[in-house]
């Protein structure tokens, strides 16, 4: 199993259909800020609170590259006082939007966001990219495209998991998996991206034979 992995980010657009243009200029600030620090999740995520007007559950993960948005949402309670406000994700998910602002009436009740991107997987193998497209290419459900990579051999980091399956919260599909029998391996890779600027350890997970 790959020790390290790169990912070197091309393209990466994550937006909500109708985003605000001020809206886009806040995430856009953040992010360049974070990129500049090479700021580590917590701080991505206190920086998008501190500045964007508000920031659903959904996006959270997608936008800032976070691989446990409510562990530190919980952490960050304690420093932020948080107002929470339950909204639907593209017609039938389930959601919140975090904001410091008190009054939530201009806050939509629904969203629906667009992801594309175009990333390079380098692993100590070379150029690793090509399966997990394919398979992302091959079915639509989350849950589904782990369960075909990790039966094809494939080691999946939470971050293959964020950018190629749409998964936000890997771990917890991975336990479904494992009680439908599957026996999976877990492990800790580094990983590097050239769109936060950091190196940081990632779960990653392996179908045991």
């Amino acid at each position: 199993m790959a020790a390290s992995i790169d990912y070197q980010i091309e393209k990466y657009q994550f937006i909500e259909v109708n985003e605000p243009d001020h809206l886009s200029r806040q995430w856009a600030e953040v992010l360049e800020q974070c990129r500049q620090a090479k700021a580590g999740s917590e701080a991505r995520l206190y920086l998008a609170l501190q500045h964007v007007d508000y920031v659903t559950s959904f996006e959270l993960p997608f936008r800032l590259q976070l691989i446990r948005a409510p562990q530190i949402i919980d952490l960050l309670r304690s420093e932020l006082t948080l107002n929470r406000k339950p909204v639907t994700i593209s017609d039938n998910r389930y959601g919140c939007v975090y904001t410091l602002k008190s009054d939530l009436s201009s806050i939509p009740d629904a969203f629906r966001y667009q992801f594309s991107n175009r990333i390079r997987r380098i692993a100590s193998e070379g150029l690793t990219t090509g399966p997990f497209q394919q398979i992302a290419k091959q079915v639509k459900a989350p849950r589904q495209r782990l369960k075909l990579a990790l039966e094809a051999g494939l080691q999946v980091t939470a971050l293959d998991g964020l950018f190629w399956f749409g998964m936000q919260r890997i771990a917890a599909d991975v336990s479904t998996l494992r009680k439908s029998g599957m026996r999976i391996s877990t492990t800790e890779v580094e990983a590097s991206d050239t769109l936060t600027g950091t190196t940081r350890r990632v779960p990653a997970y392996k179908r045991v034979e």
